[in-house]
């Protein structure tokens, strides 16, 4: 789906191992891309990935408690 250039942003923030974060900074810096849109070209690609159905996507999230 193209993004609209008008599309508001959101932030999202989320918990991931030290080390899986030294990575992608390290991957970034090195490619000379924003973690930002090295993470949304990755969220792009996962979603648009041939398999995933569209009922599994669509399934409410539970927290946990």
């Amino acid at each position: 789906m193209p993004r609209r250039d008008d599309e508001p942003w959101v932030q999202l923030a989320t918990r991931i191992p030290k080390s899986l974060h030294r990575d992608l900074k390290l991957h970034c810096v090195f490619r000379d891309v924003s973690v930002m849109g090295f993470v949304t070209d990755a969220i792009k690609e996962k979603l648009a990935t041939p398999g995933v159905s569209s009922a599994k996507a669509a399934k409410p999230y539970r927290r946990r408690r």
